[in-house]
């Protein structure tokens, strides 16, 4: 058994040449052209694919290998899984050759195995490469340029990518490797292996948007630093996952969760400030915010147009016809940028620099031995601690919610989001009949507060979108928005009242 821990990139097949002319590949031993064409095997009811195993025979000129991978982990482009590789005489598994630990349940029956059928294949040419690094250590690594396809009975698509594979050495120089060639080549993270792939066409579901997981196995017991590492990796997990339906779907709810994706990481950066500085990571959260920007532009439009074809039956003189049709341009326009920033080197790189940083911990590098001790003691006493400074915060801002200007009232928004990200985070250190209701009140606060915070932007679209203060499309918006906000004052106040008498959990 071995551990594989790799860096997979995508790369535009017509950036290949630049790529294999790449300095640092001179200093390091090509192989000859390989030809892989790789079988994966699973049942009709993918139940290898649902216990996280992935089986596969690959053949070489006239060799057979079959191999049988753990799920693993893939975060941030990096993939570490257990596997189990061994020679066979044929095309098909011969699960007698595996070691029995390598075997699951499904695989050790003789009539389960019956039911274990090729699925898909993928048949692509790779090129390697031995490179040697000698950083704080020895480096060795492999890299390899695969390009080819994945096939299935009824689909096919293209397998253009880089894979970084660490040989022996630190996982860091997987980063400091791709960043080099990133310098030179447009590259983009791959999450998702192969396999995955593989399955995603077998399956042929329509894209979807992915949204942040309620629990991730957090527990009391762990360290504060554990705590840190595994809400950052869920971060940024929603992040990439939300890449696909933001790229090439059509639901503006990936751009949403994508957005809330990276507000979520940068909440979490906030919240363990007093256990690690800013300073730190003070470059990559100029980057987090850069692309949340972006993303803003695009979500604020979606909103908008949502509210334009909701109040479009109240229109029977077509005032907002002229707006609606700038409105609709101006969010084309918004995707636009938002696909080319996701597209660009400097997105790639932002992600590849938060990998290392969270790979190497470098925020343990300055930190003083109180410090330290804090980030290794069990996270419990921290999240009580974080929790009740950012309650005090939203109590001491939030006294008279309806006569205070809406400035400040965004402001408490602010508060009252940072709050909410706070407990949903450590939420699950708790029991959870104590959580549930105080989120659910905190939500409902929030909710109110974000549609009072709705016509503020608005009134600034509207200016971006160049009408004239005296346009009336913008008095009968202005109108709309402040029913809604006379309408939501009321409902705001009973939800501000909940709040401060919801029994905190902590």
């Amino acid at each position: 058994m071995a551990t594989e821990t790799e860096l997979k990139l995508r790369i535009h097949p017509e950036d290949k040449d630049k790529f294999m002319q790449h300095p640092l590949l001179q200093t390091a031993t090509q192989s000859e052209p390989q030809h892989l064409y790789n079988t994966y095997f699973d049942t009709k009811k993918y139940e290898l694919l649902n216990q996280g195993i992935g089986l596969r025979v690959r053949k070489i000129g006239e060799r057979y290998l079959q191999t049988i991978k753990t799920a693993g982990s893939s975060i941030g482009g990096l993939h570490q899984r257990q596997e189990w590789e061994n020679e066979i005489e044929r095309e098909l598994p011969e699960y007698e050759r595996f070691p029995k630990e390598a075997l699951p349940p499904i695989l050790q029956k003789v009539k389960k195995r019956q039911k274990v059928k090729p699925i898909f294949t993928t048949d692509f040419t790779r090129i390697t490469w031995d490179l040697h690094i000698q950083l704080d250590s020895a480096n060795h690594i492999e890299i390899a340029l695969d390009q080819g396809e994945i096939i299935t009975n009824d689909s096919h698509a293209p397998i253009s990518e880089i894979e970084l594979e660490l040989k022996s050495g630190d996982p860091e120089v997987l980063f400091e490797v791709a960043k080099q060639f990133l310098e030179t080549v447009p590259l983009s993270l791959e999450a998702k292996s192969k396999a995955q792939r593989g399955y995603a066409l077998h399956q042929a579901k329509p894209l979807s948007y992915y949204k942040a997981e309620k629990r991730n196995g957090l527990i009391p017991k762990m360290s504060a630093e554990a705590v840190f590492e595994t809400i950052v990796w869920q971060c940024l997990k929603q992040v990439q996952a939300n890449e696909d339906m933001v790229l090439y779907g059509d639901d503006i709810e990936g751009v949403h969760q994508m957005r809330v994706g990276l507000r979520r990481l940068r909440s979490c950066l906030s919240v363990y400030k007093p256990l690690i500085p800013k300073k730190t990571y003070e470059h990559l959260w100029t980057e987090f915010k850069w692309i949340t920007s972006v993303l803003g532009v695009a979500r604020d439009w979606d909103v908008f147009n949502l509210t334009l074809q909701e109040i479009q039956e109240f229109d029977t003189t077509h005032t907002l016809q002229g707006l609606q049709h700038t409105a609709k341009e101006i969010q084309l326009n918004a995707y636009v940028e938002v696909r080319k920033a996701i597209r660009s080197p400097r997105y790639t790189k932002m992600l590849l620099e938060l990998g290392e940083w969270m790979t190497t911990k470098a925020w343990r590098n300055d930190l003083k031995s109180k410090k330290l001790h804090q980030l290794d003691a069990p996270v419990i006493k921290f999240a009580s601690e974080v929790l009740q400074t950012y309650r005090q915060l939203v109590l001491a801002q939030g006294e008279d919610l309806r006569a205070i200007a809406p400035e400040q009232r965004h402001e408490i928004r602010i508060e009252v989001k940072k709050l909410g990200y706070s407990t949903r985070f450590f939420a699950e250190l708790y029991p959870c009949d104590e959580t549930r209701l105080y989120v659910k009140t905190l939500s409902q606060l929030q909710d109110e507060l974000g549609i009072l915070n709705d016509a503020n932007v608005a009134m600034q679209l509207l200016t971006q979108a160049g009408l004239d203060q005296d346009a009336p499309a913008r008095h009968f918006l202005h109108g709309w928005y402040a029913h809604q906000q006379y309408a939501h004052f009321n409902a705001l106040e009973i939800a501000w009242q909940q709040f401060i008498t919801q029994k905190k959990f902590w």
